[in-house]
């Protein structure tokens, strides 16, 4: 009974990419899980890694998740990096990015508005596919916010005695105080 219950789990497994199924998010669990296991196994007994602790862990996830080499830091290099700092630098990139794409979500709503009227001559109820295009839009858009504040964390590089600045993304802006 076991063997056959592993056997179905492993067969409804492969039919699912047999028949085609989007695995991205299978494929994504399986990435938390392997690291979130790697990262267990490197803090089993301890409830803070060194530096010497944070490159074996490192090095067990070279070639799987990055290139061999690719993640190289010195002790004071990972000294510097404080909680608050590195706090403060989340808050930073997430900001930049969510204002620099829902920018362009808007622009590309009002495209996507201004284009809408033609579907009526498909025979199309021009709402119905605002509606349904505007979802997978904000949806991406959403997606690639997630996207690009992981990669600007992982590629970031921070300068020797400067602090984090907040910098202003949407200069000269205006508030619409009686519009949509």
């Amino acid at each position: 009974d076991v063997m056959n219950k592993q056997r179905e789990i492993i067969y409804a497994q492969r039919r699912q990419v047999l028949d085609g199924k989007d695995l991205h998010e299978t494929v994504l669990n399986m990435m938390r899980t392997s690291i979130s296991n790697h990262v267990s196994l490197a803090m089993s007994e301890v409830q803070h890694v060194d530096a010497a602790g944070l490159r074996d862990m490192l090095r067990g996830l070279e070639g799987m998740y990055f290139a061999p080499g690719a993640v190289t830091f010195t002790d004071e290099e990972l000294a510097s990096i404080t909680p608050p700092i590195m706090r403060e630098l989340e808050r930073v990139i997430m900001l930049r990015v969510v204002d620099e794409y829902w920018m362009d979500h808007i622009d590309a709503m009002d495209d996507l508005k201004q284009g809408i009227r033609l579907q009526s001559y498909g025979n199309n109820n021009p709402v119905d596919v605002y509606k349904r295009e505007s979802l997978t839009m904000f949806e991406e858009m959403v997606s690639a916010i997630q996207d690009e504040t992981v990669r600007r964390l992982y590629s970031v590089r921070l300068k020797k005695d400067e602090e984090v600045k907040r910098e202003r993304v949407a200069k000269g802006m205006v508030e619409n105080v009686g519009g949509d």
